[in-house]
């Protein structure tokens, strides 16, 4: 509405040629439309404005305003994008906020002692198709645990103990009844 109102005001505050005369017609349809001609069959004239002439200074003065006008919707049209863009983002991070409540995350993993244990838990949990699978593959990879015997009440035996440290070479020894060279 307020860009028709400036439109109209540029309209009517332009001189217009020579010999021109400014019709605003009622069509058919209701609508309303300004012209420099005639207005069409079938409509009304509403208003015939004879040209006029138009000091420079109101030209001028008018065009300001017409530009003051312009800018003051591109403002308001601003604010009113980064509202909706606001109320966008609020709607969607609402949104996620109701999924995470309808499809919470699942809870953090347990230490299973068996892939049963962990699969029957897994059967029991209302999850999507590829949720389960993974957890599912998951159980799987549990290696089951094996048994270590350990002997109880057994004494342990100390460590023997480390061969002697032989820092002189040893003479050889020579069989028995060897002659010597």
């Amino acid at each position: 509405m307020l860009k028709i109102f400036v439109i109209l005001v540029a309209l009517i505050s332009l001189p217009a040629p020579a010999g021109a005369e400014i019709y605003k017609c009622r069509l058919a349809n209701g609508q309303i439309e300004i012209a420099n001609t005639p207005c069409p069959s079938g409509s009304g004239t509403v208003m015939a404005r004879p040209d006029e002439h138009v000091p420079e200074a109101s030209r001028r003065q008018a065009e300001r305003e017409v530009e003051r006008m312009r800018s003051y919707v591109e403002k308001r049209e601003a604010i009113q994008r980064a509202a909706e863009e606001t109320a966008a983002r609020d709607e969607r991070a609402a949104s996620q906020r109701q999924r995470n409540i309808v499809n919470p995350a699942p809870p953090p993993p347990r230490h299973y002692g068996s892939a049963e244990e962990c699969l029957s838990d897994v059967g029991q949990m209302a999850l999507e198709a590829t949720e389960r699978a993974r957890m599912e593959a998951d159980c799987h990879n549990i290696a089951n645990p094996q048994t270590v015997y350990v002997p109880v009440g057994v004494p342990s035996a100390p460590p023997p103990p480390p061969p002697p440290n032989q820092t002189e070479p040893q003479a050889k020894k020579e069989p028995a009844g060897a002659p010597k060279i």
